[in-house]
């Protein structure tokens, strides 16, 4: 028996659904459909509140103080992807989260929520996060030397003026990019005389991950020269202006080597190609691609969220707060395991 009287297990069944990342009612409504006899919706958000809740706490701060430790214990400073989830579809989410993952431990080193009445609005509540984030970190006298992020504006303006002076390398992430370049050329395929851009859309994005992953240093001017050069490629040209880069990486190409036609120079479609690929600011989006981290593991932790909190449920702060703490500790949990082997001791992945 525990705090007036109450039976262990009335706690036990209110803690096992929360930190499962069950939902209350649901589960409620099984067991009644079962005709056993249960606590009500009410005692487990009491128990949830003067329990569970403090429980949850309490255990992420004992493993934010590992992650933490564990980072002091290494060389350099700390490389970090950052991003925010909504809590809900479209534009008008009551919470954001932002979260930060270290990419050499693969562990969510801080998660910050934050309500969108704090903020002008729910757009905000990126920049927010990460600010609190950094200030926790300043706090904790930990240095970040790189930071890879989608291409938020404000995010980008931010960190430009308050983190890149204290020599943090700001990098946008691949994936990002390649969804919003992929988008751009469905569009311009639609048009009666471009649809040849069909057939190139997968070559282009594939140019995109070369263009950062062929540069492993990171030098803007060959990102941007690299990618500027699928212009001239399409169009069976492989001798470029740059001096940086100044003809194609790849061997002569023959016509059985090709699954597609070149694009006839000056052509509508070759035209509007060019266009989409020499817009200025993905130009210069490109110059800050990260060459050699990327932010799948965030996406990932994203992905493992819905589990703790869907989306179309609706939560309080700390009803929210205390699912992704549980999302992020059982994150740090499992994020480092060894990939799985069959019986012959060969390695098992999921494609």
């Amino acid at each position: 028996m525990l705090h007036r009287n109450m039976p262990v297990c009335n706690l036990l069944l209110s803690g096992a659904i929360h930190f499962t990342g069950c939902m209350a009612t649901q589960t409620f409504r099984i067991l009644k459909l079962f005709g056993l006899q249960s606590i009500s919706v009410d005692t487990f958000f009491r128990h949830q509140r003067l329990y569970t809740i403090p429980t949850i706490v309490h255990a992420w701060q004992n493993e934010q103080e590992g992650v933490i430790r564990d980072l002091n214990e290494m060389s350099g400073g700390l490389i970090l992807y950052g991003d925010c989830r909504s809590d809900s579809p479209g534009r008008c989410a009551k919470y954001g989260t932002y979260s930060l993952i270290e990419d050499r431990i693969n562990k969510v080193l801080d998660i910050q929520l934050v309500q969108s009445s704090e903020v002008p609005s729910s757009s905000w509540c990126e920049l927010e996060g990460l600010k609190r984030s950094i200030r926790f970190l300043n706090e904790k006298r930990m240095h970040v030397s790189a930071l890879i992020t989608d291409r938020n504006r404000q995010v980008a303006k931010w960190v430009r003026e308050e983190l890149c002076p204290n020599g943090t390398s700001h990098f946008f992430d691949i994936w990002h990019i390649g969804k919003s370049l992929g988008k751009a050329l469905d569009a311009a395929a639609k048009d009666r005389e471009c649809e040849d851009l069909k057939l190139w859309r997968p070559a282009v994005i594939n140019h995109l991950y070369w263009t950062a992953a062929s540069t492993p240093n990171g030098d803007a001017d060959v990102m941007e020269a690299k990618w500027k050069s699928i212009v001239n490629h399409i169009q069976d040209i492989h001798q470029h202006d740059s001096p940086v880069f100044p003809c194609c990486a790849h061997p002569p190409l023959e016509e059985e080597a090709r699954n597609k036609e070149w694009l006839e120079p000056g052509s509508t479609v070759a035209v509007k190609l060019e266009g989409v690929a020499m817009r200025q600011a993905l130009v210069k989006d490109i110059r800050q691609l990260s060459p050699q981290h990327q932010t799948f593991s965030l996406e990932a932790f994203h992905s493992l969220i819905l589990h703790f909190a869907p989306k179309h449920t609706g939560f309080s702060f700390l009803g929210m707060y205390s699912r992704l703490l549980l999302a992020a500790m059982h994150f740090n949990h499992n994020g480092s395991r060894e990939v799985a082997r069959t019986s012959d001791g060969e390695l098992c992945y999921g494609v």
